[in-house]
C-alpha cells in the first residue's frame, strides 16, 4: 500500500511543481511582451496558481516524508528523527523550504505586479525550486550517476516544468473565463514552450541512454516500457502543440485551439504520473535475470484462440497459495486470470461494435450499449481475485489492503459507474446532463492507471510480463477517453469527428484483452 501512496505523493508533488514552474514562465513570458497590464487578471490568476503549484508541492513532500516514516516503523513508534536526519530527510524539507519560498515569492508580486525586484524574486525562486526536483530522483540516488547525469536532470525537470506547467495553467486560465485572450498570452509563451520541448527531448534521449542501456532493456523491463509509454504520450503532445501552434500564427480556430489546451493538458498531467511510477523502478540497466528477452515479449502479443474454460473455485483453491504474492503461480492461477480477461474481451469488443453501430443511424437500439458494462462489472466481480470472498482465504479488509487489489476494486467502480453514467446519457432522457462526463474521465483514469498497474508476485519477469500487455490496452483506453472528451466540447460537426474514435478505442481494447497470455 505504501509504494502506491509514495507513487501519488511523488505525482502531486511533481505536477505542483510544474505548475509553479510554469506559471513563472508564463508570467515571464506576458510581462516580456508588456501585456500584464492588458490581461491583469490573468496574470494575477497565473501567480496565484503558481503559489498553489508550490503549496501542493510541500504538502506532496511533507506527506511523502510521513509515508515513509511509516513505512520504515517499528510497530510502535515512527523513526521520525532518524529519517530527517538522513539524505531523504534533509533533501525533503529543503524541498519543502523551497516551494514555501516560490510560494510567497508569488504572493508578493501578486501585491505589487508591476515591481521589477519581486519579479526577478520569483523567477529566481522557481529556478531554485526547479533545481531541487532531482533531490528524489535516480540522478542523485543511482550510483552510476555523476556531474553531467544530475545537469542534465535538472535541465529535463525544468524544461518539463515550463512545457507541462504552462500547459496546465493556460488551460485552467480558459476554463476559468480569460478564454477570450487565451491566444494573445499564448503567443509569447510558445517560444518559451519550443525552447522548452527541445530542451526535454535532448535529456531525455540522454538519461534514458545512461539507464536503459540498450534496445533489449527497453522492452525487456518496466523501467524500459514505461519509457515507451511516456514517449508515446510525448508524442501526442508534440501534435497537439504543434497544430495549436499553427492556429495561434494563422490567427483561427479559437474554440478548437483551447479545446486541444485541455487534451494537451490532460495528457502532461498523465506524463507526469507515468514519470513518478519511473522513478519508483530500478534503471533497466541495473536489471540481469529478471529481463525478459524478445521472445518472452513477442510471446505475450502472439495471437491464440481465447480460454473460455476455466478450473473451477474449488480445482483452484486446492492446487494454487491463493494470498501468498510470493508463492509461484499454479496453472490453474494462470487459467482463471486469462480465462477472466477473455470473457472482459468479449463485452468490450462487444460495446465497440454496438457503439459503431450506433453512430452509423441505422440502429436505434444500439444506443443501449452501456447496459453491458453491468454484465461486464458483475462477471469481473466473479472473476476477480478469487483469494478474497469466492474462497475465504483472504478476510475481506486485509484483501483491500493489497495495492494490486485496491487497484482492481477501483476499476470495478470505474466500469460501473461508466456504464450507468452513459447508458444515462444515451438513453435521451438528459443528454446534456453533466453525467456525460463520466465516461471520458473515468476512461482517462483508467488508461492511467493502466500504464502504471503494477502487480505483486513472486517472480519480478512474470510481474512485467503481465504487466507490459497492460501498456498499449492504457494508451487505446486514453484514445477513446479523450476523443469522447472533445466530442462533448466541441461544436456538433467537429465533435462528430472527434468522437469517430471512441469505439474503434473500444474495440481495440477487447482484442487486447483476448490477447491476453501470461508467461
Amino acid at each position: 500500500m505504501i509504494p502506491l501512496i509514495l507513487v501519488w505523493l511523488r505525482t502531486a508533488g511533481l505536477v505542483g511543481q510544474a505548475v509553479t514552474i510554469g506559471g513563472a514562465a508564463l508570467c515571464l513570458a506576458m510581462s516580456r511582451r508588456g501585456r500584464a497590464d492588458d490581461n491583469a487578471g490573468a496574470f494575477d490568476r497565473t501567480l496565484r496558481l503558481a503559489a498553489v503549484g508550490a503549496l501542493v508541492a510541500a504538502v506532496a513532500q511533507a506527506g511523502t516524508l510521513a509515508a515513509l516514516a511509516a513505512q520504515l516503523a517499528d510497530g510502535s513508534t515512527w523513526p521520525v528523527e532518524a529519517l530527517l536526519g538522513s539524505t531523504v530527510g534533509v533533501s525533503g524539507l529543503i524541498r519543502i523550504a523551497c516551494s514555501l519560498m516560490v510560494a510567497g515569492a508569488a504572493q508578493g508580486l501578486r501585491r505589487a505586479p508591476s515591481s521589477l525586484t519581486r519579479m526577478v524574486a520569483f523567477i529566481t525562486t522557481a529556478g531554485a525550486f526547479a533545481c531541487t526536483g532531482i533531490l528524489a530522483t535516480h540522478a542523485v540516488g543511482w550510483v552510476g550517476s555523476g556531474l553531467t547525469t544530475a545537469a542534465a536532470s535538472v535541465l529535463h525537470q525544468a524544461a518539463a516544468g515550463v512545457w507541462v506547467g504552462g500547459l496546465i495553467c493556460a488551460a485552467v486560465l480558459a476554463l476559468r473565463g480569460h478564454s477570450a485572450r487565451v491566444e494573445a498570452w499564448l503567443r509569447p509563451f510558445s517560444t518559451l514552450a519550443a525552447t522548452a520541448v527541445a530542451t526535454l527531448a535532448v535529456t531525455g534521449a540522454a538519461l534514458s541512454i545512461q539507464y536503459i542501456g540498450s534496445p533489449a532493456a527497453a522492452i525487456g523491463t518496466s523501467y524500459g516500457t514505461m519509457v515507451l509509454a511516456k514517449v508515446a504520450l510525448f508524442a501526442a503532445m508534440l501534435v497537439l502543440g504543434v497544430l495549436n501552434h499553427r492556429a495561434l500564427r494563422g490567427g483561427a480556430g479559437a474554440l478548437m485551439l483551447r479545446r486541444r489546451l485541455e487534451v494537451e493538458a490532460g495528457l502532461a498531467v498523465i506524463v507526469i504520473f507515468v514519470g513518478a511510477s519511473i522513478a519508483a523502478a530500478p534503471p533497466a540497466v541495473d536489471v540481469d535475470a529478471d529481463q525478459a528477452t524478445l521472445a518472452e515479449v513477442r510471446a505475450v502479443f502472439t495471437p491464440q484462440w481465447p480460454r473460455f474454460a476455466t478450473p473451477s473455485l474449488a480445482d483452484l483453491a486446492a492446487a494454487s497459495d491463493l494470498g501468498n504474492p510470493l508463492a509461484a503461480r499454479s496453472a490453474e492461477q494462470t487459467a482463471w486470470s486469462e480465462f477472466g480477461h477473455h470473457v472482459a474481451g468479449v463485452f468490450i469488443v462487444s460495446m465497440g461494435v454496438l457503439a459503431i453501430l450506433e453512430r452509423t443511424g441505422w440502429a436505434p437500439w444500439a444506443r443501449h450499449w452501456p447496459l453491458l458494462f453491468i454484465g461486464l462489472t458483475a462477471f469481473v466481480a466473479y472473476s476477480l481475485d478469487p483469494e478474497g470472498w469466492q474462497t475465504g482465504r483472504v478476510g475481506f479488509w486485509e484483501h483491500l489492503l493489497d495495492v494490486e487489489v485496491l487497484q482492481h476494486r477501483f476499476m470495478l467502480f470505474v466500469t460501473a459507474l461508466i456504464g450507468l453514467a452513459e447508458w444515462r446519457v444515451r438513453s435521451g432522457r438528459n443528454p446534456d446532463s453533466p453525467w456525460r462526463y463520466v465516461v471520458p474521465v473515468a476512461a482517462i483514469l483508467a488508461g492511467t492507471l493502466l500504464l502504471s498497474h503494477a502487480h505483486e508476485v513472486n517472480n519480478a519477469k512474470s510481474a512485467f510480463l503481465m504487466e507490459v500487455s497492460h501498456l498499449p490496452m492504457g494508451l487505446v483506453v486514453l484514445v477513446a477517453g479523450w476523443s469522447r472528451w472533445l466530442e462533448l466540447r466541441l461544436p456538433p460537426e467537429d465533435g462528430r469527428k472527434a468522437g469517430r474514435f471512441w469505439g474503434p478505442g473500444l474495440m481495440a481494447l477487447g482484442l487486447l484483452l483476448l490477447l491476453y497470455r501470461e508467461q
